[in-house]
């Protein structure tokens, strides 16, 4: 199994969905509420729609029977499910008999995929391609777009959109891979993408270089994110000229020396703060850039990780309606909403985090794990927002991150996440967890994954963690 019998796959579920196009079949699109979720939905009601076809679409945060039985009642003639429903087979054949079909990129499981007798899993595990790394739902969604019409080629930058919100830039320089890298080279061939290698400040093209410092949040630079003033301090420290014509310089500004600069004195600044040498910056904050040309020069949508940003804040703000309207082309009131709610939840971020951060009580180091109570602060749905941003300040790299936060008083959800590369197999983690401890498992990729148990089973739950952590290779 490989590249071609998933290409194959791709091809026969465009050939299903072309039929029910044509026959004006009524089909409805469940997706995740995330910001992959949301592109996934986008691009197959976009297509659907360019066809001449019946579709709409819904976004959900979670499946289960009770809510499936309602989709049912609705009696719509086919269900696609994107970036959701990985693990339900048996249940949407219950249901839905033979009338659906699952775009996702979570890992599944291999009695899943050897009941799949109807071919309706689209999905690159099956054909043994690495959905975590390689390809996003949204990516899936793209190919399959593309392979209904070939007009759908200028449909593929929100397909790397989605590959950066899925935080799936894991090659050399943060270049994409495999299936992401081919998607990106229809964007570049058409002009609709432009690549190039900088420091990965946030605004970096638009902003004075101190506010784009104080911007970039992921990764998170201690004492300088979201603050502007001890930036611009820290940079009159060197011997850059910060202004031309009157106005500050931006990064794009400056040459590759003055770039290094700033680098060295960022890693210099982080050194003093926790007290320990800073190695490897370059390779998180110089990169490739992926800008969309068609878009404003400055706006949330210019550069593509910023506009998986902008979409990520409109799942977490429960607004997915008006970040799929931004993706199906309104750049009017939505982009300004959005845009104004991006800036308020970011800033909401980072006071969150400072406040984890000052009150020294909430975290536990316990050497490759790192414990954080966000029970009172942190809503459930909430925490793997936050587990990224963590997992992302240089003090916490390199970390199992564990936060628990209070779903009710009978309940609390513990989210593990882990950027160790190859050193830990979360998914494995959590799956003994659920084996030793009562609770419910949801695992989302290799990366992350999440129990919810009652609090009076936190010590058992915290000893066999412990257990699992010793196991991790120094």
């Amino acid at each position: 199994m490989g590249y071609s019998e998933f290409h194959d796959n791709v091809n026969s579920i465009s050939e299903k969905t072309k039929n029910l196009v044509d026959d004006r079949k009524d089909i409805l699109i469940v997706s995740n509420s995330s910001c992959d979720g949301i592109i996934s939905a986008s691009l197959l009601i976009k297509a659907i729609w360019k066809l001449g076809g019946k579709g709409t679409a819904r976004f959900l945060s979670r499946l289960d029977e009770e809510i499936l039985t309602d989709l049912k009642k609705e009696d719509h003639d086919f269900y696609y499910f994107t970036d959701i429903g990985s693990g339900l087979s048996e249940l949407f054949n219950k249901l839905f008999s033979k009338n659906w079909i699952v775009l996702d990129h979570r890992k599944i499981s291999l009695n899943e995929i050897a009941i799949d007798d109807n071919n309706a899993i689209l999905n690159p595990w099956k054909y043994d391609i690495d959905g975590d790394r390689e390809i996003t739902s949204g990516g899936i969604s793209y190919l399959l777009a593309k392979n209904l019409d070939k007009r759908f080629l200028d449909l593929s930058p929100l397909a790397i959109v989605s590959a950066l919100g899925e935080y799936q830039d894991v090659g050399d320089k943060r270049s994409l891979v495999g299936l992401n890298n081919e998607i990106l080279e229809d964007s570049k061939k058409d002009g609709l993408i432009q690549t190039d290698i900088d420091l990965l400040l946030s605004f970096n093209e638009f902003l004075p270089i101190h506010e784009s410092i104080a911007s970039t949040y992921v990764p998170y630079l201690y004492g300088l994110t979201s603050k502007s003033d001890k930036c611009l301090d820290l940079l009159r420290k060197t011997n850059i000229t910060l202004k031309k014509d009157g106005r500050f310089k931006t990064i794009c500004d400056i040459n590759q020396e003055e770039k290094f600069l700033i680098l060295e004195t960022i890693k210099s600044h982080l050194s003093s703060q926790i007290d320990s040498s800073i190695n490897n910056l370059e390779n998180i904050l110089i990169g490739y850039t992926y800008v969309l040309p068609s878009e404003e020069h400055g706006s949330h949508l210019y550069d593509a990780r910023r506009f998986s940003d902008l979409l990520n804040s409109s799942a977490l703000s429960n607004k997915t309606g008006l970040g799929m309207s931004i993706c199906l082309g309104d750049r009017s009131s939505s982009l300004e909403e959005a845009e104004k709610d991006a800036q308020e939840f970011n800033k909401s971020s980072q006071l969150l985090i400072s406040k984890i951060l000052k009150e020294k009580w909430r975290i536990f180091d316990k050497g490759l794990c790192l414990f954080i109570d966000a029970e009172g602060i942190v809503e459930p749905d909430y925490i793997g927002h936050l587990s990224r941003l963590l997992g992302s300040h240089y003090q916490f790299m390199n970390k199992v991150i564990i936060i628990k936060t209070a779903i009710d008083e009978n309940y609390s959800k513990y989210f593990f996440s882990s950027l160790l590369k190859g050193a830990i197999d979360v998914q494995q983690m959590t799956k003994e967890l659920s084996e030793s401890v009562s609770g419910i498992t949801v695992t989302f990729n290799n990366a992350e994954g999440q129990i919810v148990i009652p609090p009076a089973q936190e010590d058992s739950l915290m000893s066999i963690i412990q257990k699992q952590i010793k196991k991790i290779p120094k």
